[in-house]
């Protein structure tokens, strides 16, 4: 049956199926951790980018790097839109920089770099899987967080300073403020887990302080 198709076809249809291995392969790592980037997502940015390749080939093979190219900028625009602020913390990179690196994969499949395209697929859902335990290690002892503390009147600097270096934790910043005669404070604050866990607990005995959140 595929001795009966060109070998041009039966070439991009390989490239294809190898796409949407390829996209498998990371998109199902970023479903088994609920991103919103899941499956799908990346199976599509990966068959996408194959396919743009491929016509971009076909379409102008005199200049291919044109239609790749406005492709590179697409992905920017769709990484760019996962990346939040979260009090804090930017939390999407990792998605963007999974999606940017999925449809360079794609790109790669398209333009024939199948072995480099699988070896690199193979390094980057190591690095996925593997380095999770190793941030996670890391931010056992280096978590930050940002704590909003809130006083009625006047906020006791001296006071909470004190809480914070019995926890042992480092303050880098604060930013001050006040609503209907809460004097608050925010705190972005540097330290083990087990040491953010006894400034909360110690803040939380603390009768004057009218709020707090993290």
């Amino acid at each position: 049956m595929t001795d009966c198709l060109p070998i041009s076809l039966r070439q991009d249809l390989v490239a294809m199926f190898l796409s949407l291995v390829v996209g498998s392969m990371i998109g199902l790592e970023r479903q088994a951790r609920d991103k919103a980037a899941g499956l799908r997502t990346m199976v599509f940015i990966c068959l996408g980018a194959t396919l743009f390749t491929l016509l971009s080939q076909r379409i102008a093979p005199a200049d291919p790097v044109r239609i790749a190219a406005q492709v590179v900028t697409g992905i920017g625009f769709l990484g760019a839109g996962v990346i939040l602020r979260h009090g804090s913390r930017i939390v999407g990179v990792t998605t963007a920089s999974v999606i940017w690196l999925t449809a360079a994969l794609g790109m790669g499949i398209g333009a024939g770099y199948h072995a480099l395209v699988l070896v690199v697929a193979v390094v980057a859902v190591g690095v996925l899987w593997g380095f999770r335990w190793i941030t996670r290690a890391i931010d056992a002892v280096h978590e930050e967080r940002a704590y909003h503390v809130g006083m009625r009147d006047r906020f006791d600097a001296d006071a909470i300073g004190a809480l914070l270096r019995n926890a042992r934790l480092k303050c880098h910043s604060r930013v001050y403020g006040c609503s209907e005669g809460v004097v608050t404070c925010t705190l972005y604050v540097v330290g083990p887990a087990a040491a953010h866990a006894r400034f909360v607990e110690a803040v939380l005995a603390r009768p004057e302080i009218e709020t707090f959140s993290y």
